[in-house]
């Protein structure tokens, strides 16, 4: 087990083993090797060779079954990576990448591959760094107070790698946004200090309905990706109950996909538009087709010579984001969709058929533990 880390304009790579005595596992921690001169897949398997060797254990007289680091191209290419270099003198070396990785990159791509998630934790690190200034951070938890809660339940940090955290951001937006909300317009109207612009800034943010809708479908989806996260990283967790609760987070997921999960999903995010004075103005698709006939923008003169192939912003956000029908396809059901194709992405059948196989093994099961059986058929000699 390796992974590499960045220390004093070094590059060094952690080395683990884990290893069984008769029937007792153990894993250790055996050192770090500079790899500084090159992090290529050549010179990292050259220096973990090297480091066995400095320690006199011979490598090549091993039977390594297993290999684990993190997705890294370099590490887990199937062509030139370091897990394919190990694997053509090991065959049986067969690599494993952390679940738990695997899901937090689940989040990140997610994420980072929908605008509207990526604004929404971008306002959420700017709600932080304004309030856990001492005056205001002080002004908050004064405010709070006087509102009933309790001093736990301020802004967090967004993370920057524990992505699959971020839930508690969203959870700590949401039970903290009335009082952020007034927080700022005391800052607002005592135009006490410089930083009241980006008071304006943050205030008019939050209270957007893009940014409600967004950060509840976040908060949702998130709570279900940190439950799993944290089976993953259960001491007693096996392979083959890991490969199940995966399969049935992705069941789940699919099943939000429903007319009837995102009814409910909706009427709350209205009561708390509505108990927070959020005007969503949304209309029906019947209203919106109304509207239309009723009130038709008249094209610009300055435009009057041009081909438009797009209507122009004021005129799509009042005729589309104002639908129900648009959130629903355009917002709720993109991210949701993302994280099924991103955790079939990471996840694939042929790996948690492994997983499965390997526990199936262990309870003596001969005919669904084949999958685990003919990968380990190399060894038989031994």
């Amino acid at each position: 087990m390796c992974d590499e880390a960045r220390i004093h304009k070094e590059e060094q790579l952690s080395i683990c083993v884990r290893y069984a005595v008769e029937m007792e596992v153990y894993e250790r921690f055996l050192g770090f090797v500079d790899v500084s001169k090159g992090q290529n897949a050549n010179n990292i398997v050259e220096a973990i060779y090297a480091y066995f060797e400095g320690q006199k254990i011979s490598i090549q007289n091993v039977n390594i079954v297993a290999q684990s680091y993190d997705g890294a191209s370099v590490m887990s290419g199937n062509m030139n990576g370091v897990q394919a270099k190990i694997k053509e003198q090991h065959p049986a070396a067969v690599y494993t990448h952390c679940m738990a990785h695997r899901l937090n990159l689940v989040v990140v791509d997610t994420c980072k591959s929908i605008k509207s998630a990526q604004a929404a934790f971008n306002i959420l690190e700017a709600v932080y760094v304004h309030l856990s200034r001492p005056s205001k951070n002080t002004k908050l938890i004064e405010i709070q107070k006087k509102m009933g809660l309790s001093k736990s339940t301020t802004v967090i940090w967004v993370c920057d790698t524990r992505w699959v955290c971020r839930y508690k951001n969203c959870e700590s937006i949401i039970n903290n946004f009335e009082s952020i909300v007034k927080a700022l317009k005391e800052e607002v109207e005592d135009q006490a200090d410089k930083d009241v612009a980006q008071a304006i800034g943050i205030l008019s943010s939050i209270t957007k309905k893009n940014f409600i809708v967004i950060i509840f479908i976040l908060y949702d989806v998130l709570c279900i990706i940190n439950i799993l996260s944290n089976q993953l990283q259960n001491k007693k967790a096996t392979l083959g109950n890991s490969g199940k609760i995966i399969k049935g987070v992705i069941a789940s997921f699919k099943h939000l996909r429903s007319d009837e999960a995102f009814d409910k999903f909706w009427q709350k995010v209205q009561d708390f538009a509505n108990k927070n004075n959020i005007l969503l103005t949304i209309l029906s698709t019947n209203e919106v087709s109304k509207e239309k006939q009723t009130r038709k923008r008249r094209e610009p003169a300055k435009l009057q010579d041009y081909a438009l192939s797009h209507r122009t912003g004021a005129e799509s956000e009042n005729n589309t984001s104002n639908t129900i029908e648009y959130w629903r396809t355009t917002v709720y059901l993109r991210i949701i969709d993302a994280i099924i194709i991103n955790l079939e992405k990471r996840f694939s059948e042929e790996s948690l058929e492994l997983a499965e196989s390997v526990d199936n093994f262990f309870n003596l099961d001969e005919q669904n533990s084949l999958c685990f059986i003919n990968t380990y058929k190399v060894l038989k000699k031994c």
